[in-house]
């Protein structure tokens, strides 16, 4: 399965959940139900893609969800080069009129904390009209070993 496979599939998990509404805690349910039954994979071959991270510690997971529109990359990552964060893998996909992306980035050279980070994007994703939520690597590395 390659990367576009994945992203599609996560998209039709977050819509059959969310539908028109976005709650947080709702994505945070989807988030770890997908982090335990869809493989991600830097190579598509199912090897978690935080084992690829550039810095142990440092890696997040950034998801967009909503409804497409244009600026929502551009807002997103925006956020992320004023802030110093480095993309090292990004991801989108359309389901119908529906939009996903996912980011993977590396905090080491970040001028401000994840916290701020998670809360500046937030802000940002009310202001696009989609759910940004941010998920620390060791959230996402625990919830494999359960």
């Amino acid at each position: 399965m390659d990367r576009r496979d994945v992203v599609y599939r996560i998209t039709e998990i977050i819509f059959k959940h969310l539908g028109d509404s976005a709650n947080p805690e709702i994505v945070k349910q989807i988030v770890r139900e997908l982090i335990t039954s869809v493989p991600i994979g830097a190579d598509g071959g199912g090897a978690p893609v935080l084992s690829a991270a550039p810095a142990e510690g440092q890696t997040a997971i950034i998801t967009a969800f909503g409804k497409s529109k244009p600026g929502i990359v551009a807002g997103i990552t925006g956020i992320l080069a004023e802030k110093n964060v480095d993309i090292t893998d990004i991801t989108q996909t359309l389901l119908g009129k529906n939009f996903a992306m996912i980011v993977i980035v590396n905090l080491v050279e970040s001028n401000c904390s994840f916290s701020e980070l998670k809360e500046i994007l937030a802000k940002k994703g009310e202001e696009l009209g989609v759910g940004i939520f941010s998920q620390h690597e060791e959230l996402f590395q625990f919830m494999h070993k359960v």
